[in-house]
């Protein structure tokens, strides 16, 4: 089970990485090139936390346990996403979803996730974080099909949830910074949160 890091105070800046699963095909001639979507791209999200001091700083501990998988909202300033009131109950609608796109029911009629807003499933215990590559409205009925920027890593089950009013990512901590306690006795924390596949 990943351990759920704190969602105060939010990060000062959030960087996304992309760790690519994509294959780029170069002639040895110099001709032209190919480039083959593949699944298995996920997201790499480097966070810089603001200062703090060192009591707040302890509530980031899990960030060095050895092993375990955190679990940190995705912050998206200034985007209006709403609450769940106003989202709906967001599920997979049928199993068995391949590719690029993903079939949502039990939306609030004519709510529209935006290109490029985060949106995470979370399948068989696991979360996975996408984005959607185009803007999309849920008809009538609730339902939406989401084009995603990168492949599905694994096919949701029928009724998984889906999160949108707060996108999660799921992964290993990397590059966590050493606590350093300056002078004005603030610690200053940066991290990233990889997908583990």
């Amino acid at each position: 089970m990943s351990l759920t890091l704190p969602t105060a105070p939010p990060p000062a800046s959030m960087d996304v990485g992309i760790v690519s699963a994509r294959n780029s095909l170069t002639a040895a001639t110099g001709g032209s090139e190919q480039e083959l979507r593949r699944k298995g791209s996920r997201y790499a999200l480097t966070f810089a936390m603001p200062p703090m001091t060192y009591v707040q700083a302890m509530d980031w501990g899990d960030l060095k346990a050895e092993g375990e998988t955190v679990v940190m909202r995705v912050y998206q300033p200034g985007l209006f996403i709403g609450d769940d009131a106003g989202i709906g109950t967001p599920r997979i609608k049928g199993g068995a979803q391949i590719g690029a796109s993903v079939l949502i029911d039990g939306m609030m009629p004519g709510y529209v996730v935006r290109k490029d807003q985060f949106l995470s499933i979370i399948t068989g215990g696991q979360r996975f974080l996408y984005q959607a590559s185009a803007a999309v409205a849920a008809d009538g009925a609730g339902e939406m099909v989401v084009p995603l920027r990168h492949l599905l890593r694994r096919s949701p089950a029928d009724n998984d949830v889906v999160e949108i009013a707060q996108p999660m990512i799921e992964g290993f901590p990397r590059d966590v910074a050493d606590v350093s306690v300056g002078v004005e006795r603030l610690v200053y924390l940066t991290f990233t949160v990889r997908e583990r596949e």
